[in-house]
Order: structure tokens, then sequence, then C-alpha cells
């Protein structure tokens, strides 16, 4: 900073703990990804940490972005889509398993389609998307003999229909989507889901005339 951006400019004469200086240096000589430096000196750093500051004592200044950042952190904010907010309030649960843009926002996040997933990616999206939503805290995916699998979703709702809402859900998606076979079993803080995608080589082999009509021939 020279003199002249220097002048009218307050002057703080204070002292820090050398841990804190520690800190304070990293800081001014972080750098972007271009390799430039992001604040340069002491002064930018200490402004930069009140602004955070005031922001984080008054809420109503930040962002929506960052509102939503620290309301999910902290207050354990959840996000629910439109459509399945609609379908919960207006038709209850099986309203809120067909009323819902899960495709949307997996296809959304993953930019391809659906169909263009196999199945093991389209379980990961899942658990991507449904750990930044804070529905789940932990999402654990085995993969088990014969091409099932087993996905374990670990929640803070200590609620057995809150599992059996998500075991619902998801078993109606994934029959839709994959022709997956699923069962689930729930607990009060977890769902584990067992899906066996093989389901749908049985069907075309058993059933192939129903299968058709899912396929819209």
């Amino acid at each position: 900073m020279n003199k002249d951006e220097d002048k009218g400019r307050p002057r703080l004469h204070t002292t820090i703990s050398m841990e804190k200086e520690v800190i304070l240096d990293k800081l001014v000589k972080l750098l972007d990804k271009n390799g430039n430096e992001i604040y340069g000196n002491k002064s930018k750093v200490i402004e930069k940490a009140l602004e955070l500051l005031d922001n984080y004592h008054n809420p109503v200044n930040e962002k929506s972005q960052n509102i939503w950042n620290r309301g999910r952190n902290e207050l354990k904010m959840v996000l629910i889509s439109k459509k399945s907010f609609l379908g919960l309030l207006l038709g209850g649960f099986k309203q809120g398993f067909k009323e819902n843009n899960a495709l949307e926002i997996i296809e959304w996040y993953k930019q391809k389609r659906v169909d263009d997933m196999d199945v093991i990616e389209l379980l990961r999206a899942i658990k991507d998307m449904w750990i930044a939503s804070n529905l789940f805290y932990r999402i654990v995916i085995h993969k088990r003999t014969g091409g099932k699998y087993i996905m374990d979703f670990h929640h803070e709702f200590y609620s057995k229909e809150f599992g059996r809402f998500w075991g619902e859900y998801f078993k109606e998606f994934l029959s839709l989507h994959k022709f997956c076979k699923s069962e689930y079993i729930v607990r009060n803080s977890s769902l584990r889901l067992e899906i066996n995608p093989t389901y749908k080589s049985e069907v075309y082999k058993l059933k192939p005339f129903k299968l058709n009509n899912f396929d819209g021939n």
C-alpha cells in the first residue's frame, strides 16, 4: 500500500500472540490458482477477517448462499426440492415419492442422463447429493457378490419414519430408472438399502411383456 492509499485510513497499534502472527503471515502469502497473492499485506487480511466476523455476527448482511451454508452447518437445515415439498404437503408419502425432481438433480450434478449412467455411478451421485442436502451425514456403499449393492445411510433425525420414507423413495426411484429390486431395513438413526440390479435381466427373461410396458413399447 503506497502513501497516497494510506492517507485517511485509521492506524491500529496493538499486539497479537505469536501463534496468531504465524497465521497472519501465512495468509499474507496465500496465492490464488494463478499464483497471484490474494491479500499481499497484513492490512488486507485483517480487513477481510473483520468483514467475515461482521457477517458471522450479523447474518442479515450475508448473501443467500452464505446463509444457506451456515444454516446447514449450524442449524442442521436440510435441502428439499419444491416438487418433493409440494408432493408431501398435498399428497403425503406416496405422492412425495412420485412428485420429486431427483432425476433432474442427479442429471444436473453429473451433467449426463441417468440412462447413460451405470448403477454404481447413480448410487454414488445419490450419495453425494443427499449428503450435500444434509439429509444424511454419512452414506456408505458396499458391493456384494452377484452384482448387488448395499447402501447404509446414517442420519440425525432419530426417527424410523424418516428412514421408511427414504427407503420407499429410493426403492421406487431405482425401480423406475434402473429396474432394480430393492429392500430396506430401518433403525432410529440409519437406513440400509439392499439393491439388486440383476433383477432387470431376470424380468427380461421371465416377464418380457411386462418390462416392455415399462419401456413404453
